[in-house]
């Protein structure tokens, strides 16, 4: 074991050490606080005995886990004790003691703490489990409360994968018809990671449902509206959290999409033959602002025609590339638009990704 004996009275501090040492517990001296403080964030004894009790109370408070007596001349009185507990001190020694009675002491407080770190240890070990099980009971809720994988609907294929970051995921998708013609499909990106992210998703998931009851006719051939009824809900909530978002609404007799854009990048791929290309549009995100207007690309899509969306995750996936290495990889991946699977590999993802964010891609495509 090693002991640090912090006192500015460096003869008192050297005969304390040598008694120390005596008793086979190795020991150093440390004349000011400075030195001492060094010590501890930089070696971490086992132990810490200052003859100061301001230095005593300042090392206790930046260094919780070592414990810190005091050690003076004059026995304590009932105060000084009170206070030496509520700062966190180990214990208070009076000096001289004899040799039988420091290694009490030294055994007693370090059988304390040892008591106590075992407690904490195990205190922590549950919590983490709790905190665990419980992510884990919300992930299959989120799991939940996503659309069936793949989906199609009347000659559209819909299919999607999210990888979270963590056990919860900021990314959520959905589609569903809003009428017999038409049907809506949305790749939202919420701002952060984690349980607080989640909750928003839970949030959108409700907005879904509400739409299919509450949309009004114009926002079939004008989607922004509902960006714009989303980003008020958003407002209304005051969270601290903002949703970037692509949207479409899909006309199944047509075969025509109007897609908007809410501050969400990459933009959406769209993929005809052997070529893809982004979609270039412009808006801000959801959840930040007052005034938000949404202008719509209108997409005349074909047999064998796909639109591929993924969240900024995928790109965080590439950290020593350049923005424009990254969308080139992108384009590259959508191509193979097949599947969820082919885009994957495509990008180098098929095998586990450690990445800091939340990965998502969404793929639409008109059936031959």
């Amino acid at each position: 074991m090693s002991l640090v004996v912090a006192d500015a009275n460096e003869k008192a501090a050297v005969s304390l050490c040598e008694q120390l040492e005596h008793l086979g517990i190795e020991a150093i001296s440390a004349s000011d606080l400075k030195l001492a403080q060094s010590i501890c964030a930089h070696a971490e004894p086992q132990m810490v005995v200052c003859c100061s009790y301001d230095w005593a109370e300042q090392l206790a408070g930046a260094h919780r886990r070592i414990p810190i007596v005091l050690a003076r001349p004059e026995a304590p009185d009932a105060q000084l004790l009170t206070q030496a507990l509520r700062s966190g001190l180990a214990d208070v020694w009076t000096l001289p003691m004899t040799d039988e009675l420091v290694r009490q002491r030294v055994n007693d407080t370090f059988e304390r703490y040892a008591s106590a770190a075992t407690q904490a240890e195990r205190r922590l070990s549950q919590y983490v489990a709790d905190l665990q099980r419980d992510q884990r009971a919300g992930r299959y809720i989120q799991m939940g409360m996503l659309p069936p994988n793949p989906m199609a609907i009347d000659r559209y294929r819909i299919q999607h994968r999210i990888v979270p970051s963590l056990m919860l995921s900021g990314d959520f998708v959905d589609y569903f018809r809003i009428t017999d013609r038409h049907f809506v499909v949305y790749v939202a990106d919420v701002s952060g990671h984690g349980a607080s992210s989640a909750f928003v998703t839970v949030l959108l998931k409700n907005f879904s449902r509400r739409l299919r009851r509450e949309y009004r006719p114009t926002m079939l051939s004008r989607p922004g509206e509902i960006l714009e009824w989303i980003n008020r809900e958003l407002l209304e909530q005051n969270i601290d959290k903002h949703v970037a978002m692509i949207l479409a609404v899909v006309d199944v007799q047509a075969d025509r999409a109007a897609v908007v854009n809410a501050g969400h990048f990459p933009p959406v791929i769209r993929v005809r033959g052997s070529g893809a290309q982004f979609v270039e549009q412009k808006g801000k995100p959801l959840g930040l602002f007052d005034a938000v207007d949404y202008e719509p690309e209108v997409l005349d899509l074909g047999s064998g025609e796909s639109l591929v969306i993924f969240s900024d995750g995928v790109l965080e996936a590439y950290p020593d590339e350049s923005l424009a290495q990254k969308e080139t990889r992108l384009l590259e991946a959508a191509r193979a638009a097949g599947s969820i699977d082919g885009v994957w590999n495509a990008l180098g993802l098929d095998a586990e990704v450690d990445v800091p964010d939340d990965m998502t891609c969404l793929i639409l495509r008109l059936e031959s």
